[in-house]
């Protein structure tokens, strides 16, 4: 009875978890020929160049403490678990501080020297501040799962998507601010989605080293390898920008955009068995992790492939006829999707099993693998070998973990043996 009960629950809070991502996809569905009228070409780089350093910047500011935070949420009791959530939340407002103006610092020198073809003010620091303040948002997004609050996240997620399209289409497609208008948007959106997280939670400044230490310790190969991500879902609009076509830049960062979409499936597949599988692997119940792998890989692959065969007239209804040539990107993209789930499960099977130091590995050789793969494609076929990199290098990464699990079990049985 029992069994039945949770499963009735798992079921309830999936749905709702997929619920409130088919209504956010929606939003940005309908949002999007808006914005396709009131952004051009350049608006599409100049946007899709600067979050692509969402992937470096957003580890080094939350030092990707919410994984410990999951990690641990199971193995503390109420007044701890709310301890740890303070602590962290003291982290981001010291450390995290820091690591962002040494980064914009670092970023600024970069662009001088070598960035010709995208402005630097004032989109940079619109880009990078709401980075920021999205680490409080998340950590509470991540705290509403581990408590299967699945009603609760939905709610505020679409209330977060809602009010970011409505303040885009009147500053973009009222006001025709273009990519200003489209980042001032996201910018007032996190700051105050980031105030209601930290009021939601009644989080006071608290600084316990007993806790924080190995947080920090535990995390560490973690950041270390989310900055590395960099190299996988980053790297290759910088290295586009080198090319000085904003033209099919802006085409090819549609191309992404319209991808996300499909990228919900496995999102919300993720965000829904995360639970379970670090609840499996800290269990040992390897069968089961398995199953979630094959289950969520399957899952995301199917509405993906769909799409693709009707990608043309969809994507010319999104973007009012004005971007239907970055089909051909998005196509390309929606493998990408099904690697990059692929890859992000079998990152969480390493963590989940306690082997965060391994996951660091795994990444440097993915990234290598990556940073070659990019070098190789984009001289080669330009804008549409960054497309294909993309699905590659998250394969590469998959497959990496893969052979940094099976190694460590043998190891493990020969030590037993």
């Amino acid at each position: 009875m029992k069994l039945q009960l949770a499963r009735i629950g798992k079921l309830k809070s999936f749905s709702l978890y997929f619920i409130a991502s088919i209504v956010t996809a929606i939003i940005g569905l309908l949002v999007n020929p808006l914005m396709a009228i009131g952004l051009n070409h350049s608006d599409y780089a100049i946007i899709g160049y600067y979050s692509a350093y969402g992937s470096l910047l957003t580890p080094i500011i939350s030092f990707s403490l919410q994984s410990y935070y999951a990690r641990n949420y199971h193995l503390l009791d109420s007044i701890n678990r709310k301890k740890l959530y303070n602590c962290l939340i003291s982290v981001f407002l010291t450390l995290s501080v820091a690591a962002f103006v040494l980064f914009f610092g670092g970023y600024y020198v970069y662009h001088i020297k070598f960035v010709n073809s995208i402005p630097f003010t004032p989109y940079a620091i619109l880009s990078f501040l709401p980075l920021f303040f999205s680490s409080f948002y998340n950590l509470y997004l991540l705290d509403l799962r581990m408590e299967d609050k699945a009603r609760k996240y939905s709610v505020i997620t679409v209330l977060n998507s809602l009010l970011g399209a409505l303040l885009s289409i009147l500053l973009v497609y009222v006001l025709r601010y273009g990519a200003t208008g489209r980042l001032v948007a996201l910018l007032i959106i996190s700051v105050l989605f980031s105030l209601y997280s930290n009021a939601a939670k009644k989080v006071k400044f608290q600084w316990d080293w007993r806790m924080i230490k190995p947080a920090l310790k535990f995390c560490f190969p973690i950041m270390l390898s989310g900055v590395l991500s960099f190299f996988f879902i980053g790297i290759d609009r910088p290295m586009l920008a080198k090319l000085d076509d904003n033209y099919m830049l802006g085409l090819y960062n549609v191309g992404i955009q319209i991808s996300s979409y499909l990228a919900i499936f496995g999102t919300v597949l993720l965000q829904t068995f995360d639970p379970d599988l670090y609840k499996y692997t800290s269990l040992g119940q390897h069968r089961k992790v398995l199953l979630l792998v094959i289950g969520i890989t399957v899952a995301c692959a199917l509405p993906n492939m769909l799409f693709m065969t009707m990608s043309k007239p969809l994507i010319g209804l999104l973007t009012a006829g004005r971007y239907v040539e970055s089909s051909s990107f998005a196509n390309i993209l929606c493998i990408k999707n099904i690697t990059t789930t692929f890859a992000y499960i079998m990152s969480g099977v390493l963590i989940g099993y306690g082997y965060s130091g391994y996951e660091l590995i795994n990444r440097v050789l993915g990234a290598i693998c990556a940073f070659v793969i990019y070098q190789v494609l984009i001289s080669n076929f330009g804008f549409y070998g960054a497309a294909w990199g993309q699905g590659v290098t998250w394969l590469a990464m998959g497959l990496i973990s893969c052979c940094c699990l099976m190694i460590i079990r043998k190891r493990k049985n020969e030590t037993e043996a």
